[in-house]
């Protein structure tokens, strides 16, 4: 899909620009990639490397969005379902243990997600991402529970920022309540003129280490909403700069003089 259409996915959206601001901070972090951000006030894609912004990748853990959103939509799952650790190891120890939506979310508990992409089952899946108009995602009976992990399913910057922006917006073709509790679920730190909700993924593409961190900035009466991608450039550990992608993000919002820079 060329940039040209994907920009068309926001109406009367302005030319898309790159910032030199914000390489410096891929440098600084170890970092190859893209980022993506649209101002709503401004009516403005800015961003760095916007050409790879409409690469498709592996949507990964920031599939978790939809899948809480259409969990929320069918009844699969409310925020006071409780999901059952079943006593079996787990990749890590905070996810051995009961959880709620919530939680399953804030601690990216993938068997939980596993568990309730099998309950929405892949019909019901297959229809609410056609509807929810998110990416191109290739889901089947026998892989309902790994295509967001693995495979063949693809979704670019552009579309994770589009998709997003109808979240935050309520413009999506599903319940105001099944919207309004998936946006509570995503807010994940409050500070003193702010507020940023997002969620992290990381998936390996081929050889490749691609890191996602997606979601809104909320600060002076605006909403940023992002998606940042990266991968680590050579020498530099995946598990380093996976530990970084959000505040990496915060970063680029400083020198983009959105956020105060950090003290």
């Amino acid at each position: 899909m060329s940039v040209t259409l994907l920009i068309a996915l926001t109406a009367t959206a302005a030319e898309p620009r790159e910032d030199s601001r914000i390489e410096s901070v891929f440098v600084s972090y170890g970092a190859e990639g893209s980022v993506l951000i649209w101002d709503r006030n401004a009516n403005l894609y800015t961003g760095y490397n916007l050409e790879r912004c409409a690469e498709g990748f592996i949507p990964a853990s920031t599939f978790k969005i939809p899948n809480t959103l259409i969990a929320l939509e069918t009844g699969v799952a409310t925020p006071e379902t409780v999901f059952r650790w079943d006593g079996a190891g787990r990749a890590f120890k905070s996810w051995e243990r009961d959880v709620n939506l919530a939680e399953a979310y804030r601690l990216s508990v993938v068997p939980v997600y596993q568990d309730i992409a099998r309950r929405i089952g892949p019909e019901r899946m297959r229809y609410y991402l056609s509807v929810l108009d998110y990416g191109d995602m290739d889901v089947s009976a026998t892989d309902i529970d790994q295509f967001w992990l693995g495979g063949n399913s693809r979704i670019t910057q552009y579309r994770q920022v589009n998709f997003l922006t109808r979240l935050y917006e309520g413009r999506l073709p599903v319940g105001g309540q099944a919207m309004n509790r998936t946006k509570q679920i995503m807010v994940q730190e409050r500070g003193e003129d702010y507020v940023l909700s997002g969620k992290t993924g990381w998936a390996t593409q081929g050889e490749r280490d691609i890191m996602w961190y997606v979601g809104w900035l909320e600060t002076g009466g605006n909403a940023y909403i992002f998606a940042l991608n990266v991968e680590p450039a050579a020498g530099v550990d995946a598990n380093d700069l996976s530990r970084v992608r959000i505040e990496m993000t915060k970063e680029i919002f400083a020198r983009l003089e959105i956020l105060k820079p950090a003290q």
